[in-house]
């Protein structure tokens, strides 16, 4: 349980840094756009600069233990060896515990589940409300980031009630 609750926390961490480089990336060019359009002086400018450099350290950071972490948790189950599946979907029991297996099936089909339902629901939400947003980019990469999490976060809640059971 204690690998499953830290491999999910480095992947929600990791699509929490990938999306903040991006926001920050939107932000900063759209800045640099209203400098080139002389909406704003060069002075605001330097002001309100967004460095995005240490959102791309973090996640390189979070990328790297998250390889770390995969690979030494594929190469201790595996005596050695590193099995492509495992690096895929390191939160797979391939254990030959039936209720192990039955478990991780009824998780993934539940997590799978809530990422059908979410994304019908951010597609209504964007379809109803992107004509009232001046810039709907920054609303886009958080909403598609948080699928994956919703995901995650349901994956693990499911394993972990069924688990205690």
């Amino acid at each position: 349980m204690r690998i499953l609750s830290i491999s999910i926390v480095l992947r929600i961490l990791l699509i929490i840094s990938f999306a903040l480089v991006a926001f920050m990336q939107v932000k900063d060019t759209q800045l640099s756009d209203m400098f080139l359009n002389d909406e704003i002086s060069f002075e605001y400018y330097k002001e309100n600069e967004i460095n995005t450099s240490v959102y791309g350290f973090i996640f390189v950071i979070l990328t790297l233990i998250n390889s770390w972490y995969t690979n030494y948790l594929s190469k201790k189950r595996n005596n050695g060896r590193i099995l492509m599946r495992e690096i895929v979907i390191p939160e797979m029991n391939l254990n030959d515990d039936e209720r192990e297996a039955e478990i991780t099936g009824k998780s993934a089909k539940a997590a799978f589940s809530v990422i059908i339902i979410a994304t019908f629901i951010v597609l209504a939400f964007f379809a109803l409300v992107i004509p009232y947003l001046d810039n709907p980019l920054p609303y886009s990469v958080f909403t598609i980031a948080a699928l994956p999490i919703i995901g995650l976060l349901t994956y693990y809640i499911t394993y972990r009630v069924l688990y205690l059971k």
